[in-house]
């Protein structure tokens, strides 16, 4: 089994992993959320014994504030124990020519790997963590004691898209950065009854994320290696990336995922058709507090909201499987209205949240089954 903790990192990622490899308890750390978000990884680490703060692997899947924040706050300031065999980070020297600088963000994460020393991108030889462009290359396998890690995301042209597209990259960032505040946004005002929104029409209407810092997002398989259960963990990466990674291990579609966390935090733009139908997959794990507020054809039907999850994305899971559950770590308008028991009737879906007074959201993951950790099933 592999459980998966979605902290609450309020408008992004930060995935605490762990699994059993027949002799102990293992890590793997996945993304920090924003700086903000980084209190909730330190009260996570604080409830870690001492000796059980060593990570097989800490990962960032990219550049983006609300990714690459918390992981910051550990770094500068790591807690008592703390250690991590890995760390994946795709750094501005390994994307761009030397005369130009990286994020500020990066930066400082740059400066601090090179000053502690800390294995940087070691599976990759201490090269950029990547996907041979070329379709009929193998996809690279990262073995770690228990977890087996099927590398799908970015590949080599969206690394180059960075350097190549500067200029437009940093721009998008710039956008993230002054809305990634959760604020009031989700909380303004009521929004439209769900069954006036075309659920239908929005799932068909879909157009690619084009953003060259989502597009060299980190994503991968990871597969346990007794049970087999499987976990995507997606970050924010292109829908065209994920499906054609897929494609090379399920030419025919069908890839089975017991738990995939849906990308860019269930963005319009993330999850494409095309990826639905090469996954094998019915439960969805949404990260977001609801983000910026939400602009668009969307603002007519949820006034007031934030952006995230779209309502496109999520017509788009509950029509793309058989009864899905969509999984989400925080409990806000913009995610409560999926707990409508009119709207799960008449869609044939389930949708679980945190439990009255929780924060986030753990799950236990066993090859066809996702069960919320600590409880038989999941119901609230």
């Amino acid at each position: 089994m592999i459980t998966v903790e979605a902290l609450p990192a309020l408008a992004g990622d930060c995935l605490w992993v762990e699994w059993d490899d027949g002799e102990r308890r293992r890590r793997m750390l996945v993304d920090g959320g924003t700086v903000r978000a980084g209190s909730a990884l330190a009260e996570r680490l604080d409830r870690q014994p001492v000796d059980e703060r060593d990570f097989e692997l800490v990962v960032c899947t990219h550049l983006d504030d609300d990714h690459i924040g918390g992981l910051l706050t550990l770094l500068t300031s790591p807690p008592e124990g703390f250690s991590t065999r890995d760390l994946w980070f795709n750094g501005h020297h390994h994307l761009l020519p030397s005369d130009l600088l990286g994020k500020p963000k990066a930066e400082q994460l740059t400066a601090l790997l090179s000053k502690a020393g800390t294995p940087w991108n070691s599976a990759a030889g201490g090269r950029a963590i990547a996907v041979p462009t070329d379709a009929s290359a193998p996809l690279p396998v990262i073995d770690l004691p228990g977890l087996t890690l099927t590398l799908l995301s970015p590949t080599w042209d969206r690394l180059t898209a960075l350097r190549d597209d500067w200029d437009t990259w940093k721009a998008e960032q710039r956008r993230k950065a002054g809305e990634e505040r959760p604020g009031p946004s989700d909380l303004l005002g009521p929004s439209q009854r769900a069954e006036e929104i075309p659920w239908q029409r929005l799932a068909r209407a879909y157009t690619p994320d084009t953003a060259p810092g989502n597009g060299s997002s980190i994503a991968f398989c990871a597969e346990h290696s007794g049970d087999g259960s499987r976990v995507l963990f997606t970050g924010d990466a292109h829908a065209e990336v994920v499906a054609a990674s897929l494609r090379r291990l399920a030419p025919d579609g069908g890839f089975r995922a017991d738990l995939c966390k849906v990308a860019h935090h269930g963005s319009a733009h993330n999850t494409s058709p095309d990826l639905l139908d090469v996954l094998d997959c019915d439960q969805w794990l949404i990260t977001t507090n609801g983000g910026h507020r939400v602009r668009g054809e969307e603002a007519r039907y949820r006034p007031g909201e934030g952006a995230h999850p779209s309502l496109r994305a999520m017509a788009r899971l509950i029509f793309g499987a058989r009864r899905p559950t969509l999984w989400f770590n925080h409990r806000v308008p913009s995610t409560e209205r999926y707990g409508d028991e009119l709207l799960q009737d008449r869609f044939g879906f389930l949708a679980r949240y945190p439990r009255r007074g929780a924060t986030g959201i753990e799950l236990v993951v066993a090859p066809g089954r996702v069960s919320r950790a600590g409880a038989a099933d999941g119901a609230d």
